[in-house]
């Protein structure tokens, strides 16, 4: 092993190392109602769901991936969390479903910036909506932006139309080939009875 492929692999274990540091800190925040893995593929690559508990996106159940840039976290670029369904939201653009974070990481600041901080600042923004809406400068959907200020009961109607696709996906198959993916199951009394059961 040559000196700089053995640099090239330390820099890569270290990065790995940090990453899971990142997930590893999870557990000690209050990020109620999301869950997050990394893939198993890729760990610069995280599969999440969003349990929406209050506000008007309430019993949401959104599906989003969160990507790392390929140094992360050793440069600016913000990571990147891009839904999976069509949500009607002023900061989740109509066309890809990328989360607008600038207005909250106008670039990554390494050691002041963490994982958690993007995962609140989704929960937020979700759970939050009308207080972030309060103070909002950007926004990724003009549409949902516009009908939140002139009309809002014609906002909630299109807000709950999101919320019920959203549940009526909750079931189907993963999009991708990757054992960490976060799947759902109907429940079946034969499997899941018991286990029930156990926690009465």
């Amino acid at each position: 092993m040559t000196l700089d492929s053995y640099d090239k692999l330390l820099g890569t274990v270290l990065q790995e190392y940090k990453i899971l540091t990142e997930y590893k800190r999870l557990q000690c925040e209050d990020l109620g109602g999301i869950y997050v893995i990394p893939s198993h593929e890729n760990s610069f690559v995280w599969f999440g769901v969003l349990f929406v508990r209050s506000g008007p996106y309430k019993n949401g159940v959104f599906r989003f991936t969160l990507t790392l840039s390929d140094k992360f976290p050793n440069d600016s670029a913000v990571p990147t969390v891009v839904f999976q369904s069509e949500i009607f939201h002023p900061l989740v653009c109509p066309y890809n479903g990328t989360l607008e974070l600038s207005e909250a990481f106008a670039k990554w600041k390494t050691g002041e910036n963490h994982l958690w901080q993007v995962l609140k600042f989704i929960q937020y923004v979700f759970v939050h909506f009308e207080e972030y809406m309060a103070v909002a400068e950007l926004t990724a959907n003009n549409v949902a932006h516009e009908l939140f200020q002139q009309s809002r009961a014609d906002f909630l109607q299109r807000v709950e139309e999101c919320v019920r696709l959203s549940q009526a996906k909750v079931y189907d198959p993963a999009p991708v080939q990757d054992r960490n993916y976060i799947v759902f199951e109907q429940f079946d009394g034969a499997v899941h009875g018991p286990v029930l059961e156990s926690m009465k």
